[in-house]
């Protein structure tokens, strides 16, 4: 069963640029890469440290306490010093408005 939440609306969200959220208890980091929209966990699995300080590059979302780089997509690790991925969640946009699913992707 999902748990689908209404986020913001999807024109504020600006292209490559991390954006912080929390639903419910949830700290999310949303990445928008032209007309799809990524959520991850906020925080990189190398030190915990919030993935929404971070940038995207070449479409790799950056941490930027040391540099790790992960595939906004999949949550994958494609850089040291970040070895572990970290979680995903399903998105949609529905008449504009950014939705997650909180039952997360594995």
């Amino acid at each position: 069963m999902s748990r689908t939440e209404a986020v913001l609306a999807f024109d504020r969200l600006e292209e490559g640029k991390p954006r912080r959220v929390k639903v419910e208890s949830e700290e999310i980091v949303l990445v928008r890469l032209k007309d799809k929209v990524y959520a991850l966990e906020d925080r990189c699995s190398h030190e915990d440290y919030p993935l929404s300080e971070g940038w995207v590059d070449d479409g790799k979302l950056c941490c930027s306490l040391h540099g790790a780089q992960f595939d906004p997509a999949t949550g994958e690790a494609l850089t040291l010093p970040a070895y572990e991925d970290v979680r995903t969640y399903p998105t949609r946009v529905i008449d504009g408005t950014v939705e997650i699913d909180l039952e997360r992707e594995e």
